[in-house]
């Protein structure tokens, strides 16, 4: 007599978490750190018709429309760095970073390829480029919900721009710019 119930409980007993026999205690997985691994963006480039407060004063307009914060700013080397905000799928539309890493031991967030969701921050650098010319470096500092595999629940992982956030900014930032010359509400 044939028992093909049984043959289907002895797989599911050996593929089982702690059924497979005894581990060995040299065979250790590498472990992987708690928090991701720090992401830095590469800067954008772009240089505007204005004067460096006439930028900054419009940028600063922009950011606040988006509920962005200064966390850091030093107006004499002209830069800033805003706090994180969440966006969804309808703020920028379209994906706004590059792949992530392989899960892997070393690297144990699972996340989505595409990232049109998450939080989104600036970090960026004013400098003049002579008389009524401005030159803004800016990165987007990006974040993505993942699964953590060490803690078995979802956090904040970074990952790097491909240039979308920063190219929406740089755009709306000329836009504002061509405007007839108002001082920006604030």
């Amino acid at each position: 007599m044939k028992a093909p119930w049984l043959a289907g409980m002895l797989m599911a007993l050996l593929c089982a978490p702690g059924w497979a026999g005894p581990v060995s205690e040299s065979k250790e997985e590498p472990s992987a750190p708690l928090d991701p691994p720090p992401v830095t963006s590469p800067w954008r480039t772009f240089q505007f018709n204005g004067t460096v407060t006439q930028v900054r004063e419009h940028l600063e307009v922009l950011m606040k429309e988006d509920g962005l914060t200064f966390k850091e700013q030093d107006r004499d080397k002209g830069s800033f760095l805003t706090d994180l905000v969440e966006f969804d799928e309808k703020k920028f539309g379209v994906d706004v970073s590059t792949p992530p890493p392989k899960a892997s031991p070393k690297y144990p967030w699972f996340q989505t390829i595409e990232m049109t969701s998450g939080r989104f921050g600036l970090e960026g650098r004013l400098s003049s480029l002579g008389e009524g010319q401005t030159r803004l470096d800016l990165r987007a500092l990006l974040e993505i919900r993942a699964m953590d595999k060490k803690i078995r629940g979802m956090r904040w992982v970074p990952r790097y721009s491909n240039g979308s956030v920063e190219q929406v900014y740089f755009t709306r930032l000329a836009l504002s710019l061509l405007q007839p010359s108002q001082a920006p509400a604030r």
